[in-house]
């Protein structure tokens, strides 16, 4: 048997990578090539999906396949982050969660995975500042009211959020840490029942997205006492801002947003990171967006990686001043 001199195998290597490089490129530009399955770690309903399937459809039109919302819920949304962590790392499965994602080490003392280590940041959906809400029958007819009532009776009134390290829970313990006061905090599993005990008067007042509140507000069920953006929101123009009732330069909004399995192409995140931004500069998109008080983003993925590691110092030490205990 005659062996091959090895110059040839080098040449003949080369010209079969040549004439497969076409193909290879191809492959590489090909994802996604199936459906993207998009883990929503709340009940079917909540503002976290809400916020997804905004612009979830025309991002899967972008993309040339759809995005599929399926909703695992349990454990404050990290029985879903832990599906995702744990998935393989192909741009075919990603985390729909709020940003108590980057929150968790203050809520819990062991987790089954690392909420920033874990996962590869990818974009966000929006952002949305939040409603200060009380029941329609509440006999607090003002932010500054409410302050004042909590300044007479320490201890006595309670605010209830969607999740114990959730943004609109820190935004109550904010608001608790700026003017003194004490309210109590009565955390839920998710927003809908938080809202369906307000609304029945069970507890004083909920700090919430505008996407979800804004329904029970214009069916007279809720009272929108304050918002926690700069600028009053043209959806809600008789809620004054809390900076301008009673906290000079309190500008805090929601945002809900996509992560990947740690390990995933960055070719595929950053794919998917364009089909969101390409997504929220569509006409019937923003338009989709302003009915509910929504901000689309820009942010690139490195972007949205350097600001949720900033929110996360930020709001990781709102808890440490508010005693907020992990479990």
């Amino acid at each position: 048997m005659t062996l091959m001199p090895f110059q040839h195998i080098r040449l003949i290597a080369a010209a079969a990578l040549a004439a497969l490089g076409p193909q290879l490129v191809h492959a590489a530009d090909a994802f996604p090539s199936r459906p993207i399955r998009i883990i929503s770690p709340y009940n079917a309903g909540s503002s976290t999906e809400t916020f997804g399937r905004m612009l979830s459809m025309e991002m899967g039109e972008l993309l040339g396949q759809p995005l599929v919302i399926e909703s695992r819920p349990g454990a404050a949304g990290t029985t879903g982050a832990r599906e995702v962590a744990r998935s393989k790392p192909d741009g075919y499965t990603g985390l729909m969660n709020a940003s108590i994602q980057v929150m968790y080490p203050g809520m819990f003392r062991s987790l089954p995975f690392d909420p920033l280590k874990d996962f590869a940041p990818v974009g966000v959906f929006g952002f949305a500042p939040m409603v200060v809400v009380v029941s329609s029958g509440s006999a607090i007819m003002s932010f500054k009211g409410m302050l004042e009532q909590a300044r007479e009776k320490p201890g006595k009134l309670s605010f209830a959020s969607g999740g114990l390290g959730s943004l609109p829970h820190l935004v109550g313990e904010l608001v608790n840490l700026r003017t003194s006061v004490n309210i109590e905090h009565v955390p839920y599993n998710g927003t809908g029942q938080a809202m369906t005990d307000v609304a029945g008067g069970h507890v004083d007042i909920l700090y919430a997205s505008v996407a979800s509140a804004l329904p029970l507000i214009k069916a007279g069920k809720l009272r929108a006492l304050a918002v926690t953006s700069k600028k009053r929101l043209e959806l809600l123009p008789e809620a004054p801002t809390i900076a301008e009732t009673a906290i000079p330069d309190f500008d805090v909004s929601s945002w809900y947003a996509l992560w990947a399995p740690k390990g995933t192409p960055a070719a595929a995140v950053t794919r998917l990171n364009q089909a969101m931004r390409e997504a929220s500069a569509l006409p019937a998109v923003q338009q989709r967006m302003q009915a509910y008080g929504v901000v689309p983003s820009h942010l690139t993925a490195e972007e949205f990686a350097r600001f949720s590691t900033a929110e996360s110092a930020k709001w990781l030490e709102v808890m440490k001043r508010a005693r907020v205990e992990p479990n």
